[in-house]
């Protein structure tokens, strides 16, 4: 029989009164494939959430520094570094060192290292409940001008879920951290992580497709058609954007589900989502500085609903804007219809001249501050002729 040195054992003895552990070389290999997988993808997580801190402090303007959006982000953004770093940490610490792996001996690991991984814990769960805040105040943002009881039905189960998931990961945090100080997996709490994961996968899901059904209701609206970039406001971009992301951490929820050889997903899912929602807000904010910049007047500014701005856009070239086929201004048209002809029969000559932006889109870009200097004196003109709540 020939000799195969890939199939020898690595030889650990505890004590003379024991017997020698024997341990396979793949074995070996396998754990520290997986260490080094782990440890790139912390490293990745912690230089993409430190770059998109930097982009966000740098980017933002002084005036929008102190909006809750914006503090949630910048918030989720240092979590997430400081947690990466605790967790990345674990495997520079005495708990990772190859005796105390393939032995089990942690008698010689010391106290603080319990701390610090108990701390990476604790902070996982608190990027979790930022990311829901985040999520909350995002939906609210976008279901504000919806129809009444659509508004708080979506807000009430989008609350449901924030509650369960943060309900989840809390009690996985106590157990975990139980755990970490008995140096014994928490086997009898199985079905908690099953839970646990289940419902992050459900909480992801329900948040990008509700930030995503504004792009569906448009569809469906124009059959497929969707619009110019230049057709778009701010405020649908950071719509748009947010939920064309959200598939990202869905996917990474799912792989923690059905995991994959070497590959951790359960910390991608909450980071993913932390780089997301900024990521959304910096590209809404610089077209809205674009916009600002490359039109002068309202002449070259795509009104959002109306037979009008509809046929100017698709004579222009540009595809019709989300506002026509978006669910608050499909459910409001009736109500203003009267004030707008009103208003555009006193104004006939200025309304051939130039689009009227519909004052729906001014107060959503009011929401997310995103109104545009030239439009403001458009919402005074419509102010004196029509209301909305």
């Amino acid at each position: 029989m020939s000799f195969n040195p890939y199939a020898q054992n690595v030889t650990i003895r505890i004590s003379p009164a024991l017997p020698a552990l024997h341990i396979p070389l793949h074995f070996i290999d396998s754990f520290n494939d997986e260490t080094v997988s782990i440890v790139l993808n912390y490293g990745t997580q912690l230089g993409a959430a430190i770059m998109m801190l930097l982009v966000v402090l740098f980017t933002t303007p002084p005036s929008k520094f102190l909006r809750t959006a914006h503090l949630l982000h910048l918030l989720g953004l240092l979590v997430c570094i400081v947690r990466t770093v605790l967790l990345a940490l674990y495997f520079e610490s005495p708990f990772a060192h190859f005796y105390a792996v393939w032995s089990g001996d942690y008698s010689g690991v010391p106290s603080w290292t319990y701390r610090e991984s108990v701390a990476g814990t604790v902070l996982s769960m608190l990027l979790v409940v930022v990311n829901d805040m985040a999520l909350m105040n995002q939906a609210w943002t976008m279901v504000s001008l919806w129809p009444t009881a659509t508004k708080f039905v979506l807000c009430a189960v989008s609350l449901l879920f924030a509650l369960l998931s943060v309900a989840a990961r809390t009690a996985f945090t106590v157990i975990q951290c139980k755990a970490i100080y008995a140096l014994e997996p928490a086997v009898q709490f199985a079905w908690l992580v099953h839970a646990m994961v289940i419902i992050n996968i459900c909480t992801t899901l329900w948040f990008c497709a509700l930030f995503n059904s504004k792009i569906i209701i448009h569809l469906i609206a124009n059959r497929g058609v969707l619009p110019s970039r230049r057709a778009m406001s701010p405020m649908e971009v950071l719509v748009v954007t947010n939920g064309a992301l959200m598939i990202i951490p869905v996917i990474f929820a799912f792989i923690e589900f059905r995991p994959i050889l070497n590959f951790e997903s359960s910390s991608l899912t909450p980071a993913s989502i932390t780089l997301i929602l900024p990521l959304g807000s910096l590209v809404a904010q610089r077209l809205a500085y674009t916009n600002q910049n490359a039109v002068p007047s309202l002449s070259g500014y795509p009104s959002s609903t109306g037979a009008g701005g509809y046929k100017n856009n698709r004579s222009s070239g540009s595809n019709t804007p989300l506002k026509a086929g978006s669910l608050f201004a499909t459910s409001t048209n009736n109500s203003i219809s009267a004030a707008r002809s009103h208003s555009t029969s006193r104004n006939t000559t200025t309304v051939c001249a130039r689009d009227v932006v519909d004052p729906i889109e001014l107060e959503l870009r009011q929401i997310d501050g995103y109104l545009q200097p030239q439009e403001t004196h458009i919402s005074a003109d419509l102010g004196g002729s029509q209301s909305h709540k």
